[in-house]
């Protein structure tokens, strides 16, 4: 019997042992805790959207800026450039004034503008030369001009150009005589004037063209400040000469304008209805090969030739060129790089080559002299 119970407590001792026991740490898989990437995640890059530059438009025969791409034709008007014709009206305004002989002894402008109508006139207006044909093709201007010699005429004809005798005695839509002038003694040829807005007009009802494609290239590049690396030359004296013919014109430079000043016959000139000087950014002076066509002077422009070029008070030689019957002029330096032109209006002499040109520092004589 006492072993049964001792049997017993051993029995329930073990069981009491084993139930306030520990129970065993459960086993566990370790776990990898979720880390951020080590490197940053690929995205599109960033960038700012570009933009194209606003395009510039400029004038082809200035370098003037303007707001959109210029798609007038030229207007070229022949001009009365003798001394009993002063003063002119509108040639400042012209982008390019060119003066050269026609026939004999007479000299006369050819003004080109590559807006006519903002011009309200020009002139005086005079007849039509085969210079001016000439030049024309070579620019596909229209030309305008009052009356003309018959061969002279026929040749514009056979050339194809667009040409109008603006010769009236009242006022029209394209033309005026200035009667005040007859007046005070001038002839009639020397009073006749173009309007610019109403010579467009005439041509564009005429059928004519007044528009041109505005990305042709006229050859003609502009700086900001044109002035050359070169000598000065304030004032400088072109002597047109051909047989016996001789004609002075001279240019001074005016610093407070910034350009050249047009003398001839001895004064400056202004302009008849503003009373501004006519001046201008750019002097060329084209030394040309010039013949006789009859009684009148040609040139041969595809052949080139040699000249100056002067702005801002300053000088240097060039060269100029042409590349046919009807393709614009065109200028580089003696090294055959391309002269860049001052930003504004210019003025060409069309010299034949035995020309004296005479250029230096402008003499300004002081109190006490």
């Amino acid at each position: 019997m006492k072993r049964i119970i001792a049997l017993l407590l051993v029995l329930t001792l073990a069981l009491s042992l084993f139930g306030c026991g520990q129970e065993p740490e459960p086993t566990t898989v370790p776990t990898t805790e979720a880390t951020e990437p080590t490197t940053e995640p690929t995205t599109e890059p960033t960038t700012e959207p570009t933009t194209e530059p606003a395009p510039v438009y400029t004038n082809p025969l200035t370098g003037v800026v303007v707001e959109e791409p210029m798609d007038t034709r030229f207007f070229a008007v022949s001009i009365n450039n003798l001394r009993e014709a002063m003063p002119h009206y509108g040639v400042a305004e012209a982008d390019i004034f060119m003066e050269m002989f026609v026939n004999g002894s007479i000299i006369r402008g050819l003004a080109l503008y590559s807006n006519i109508a903002n011009v309200y006139a020009m002139g005086p207006v005079r007849s039509d030369r085969l210079m001016f044909n000439d030049i024309v093709t070579h620019y596909d201007a229209a030309l305008v001009h009052a009356g003309g010699d018959t061969r002279v005429l026929n040749d514009a004809r056979n050339l194809g150009l667009d040409h109008f005798n603006i010769d009236t005695w009242d006022d029209c839509l394209y033309s005026f005589r200035e009667k005040s002038r007859m007046n005070q003694g001038y002839t009639w040829d020397a009073c006749l004037f173009g309007k610019g807005e109403g010579l467009v007009q005439h041509y564009a009802e005429q059928g004519m063209r007044t528009t041109q494609d505005p990305e042709k290239n006229w050859r003609l590049t502009f700086l900001e400040d044109g002035t050359p690396a070169g000598e000065v030359a304030d004032t400088m004296t072109v002597t047109f000469s051909y047989g016996g013919s001789r004609k002075d014109s001279t240019m001074i430079y005016d610093p407070d304008l910034g350009k050249y000043v047009y003398h001839q016959y001895g004064k400056m000139m202004t302009d008849g209805l503003t009373n501004a000087p006519e001046a201008f950014e750019n002097v060329i002076i084209m030394f040309t090969s010039i013949s006789m066509n009859g009684p009148f002077h040609v040139a041969d422009f595809v052949a080139g030739g040699e000249g100056y070029y002067a702005c801002g008070g300053k000088i240097i030689p060039m060269k100029w060129h042409c590349d046919g019957e009807d393709q614009p002029f065109y200028f580089t330096t003696v090294e055959g790089e391309p002269l860049n032109f001052g930003v504004g209006n210019s003025y060409f002499a069309i010299a034949p080559m035995d020309s004296p040109l005479v250029y230096g520092a402008l003499e300004v004589e002081t109190e006490g002299q």
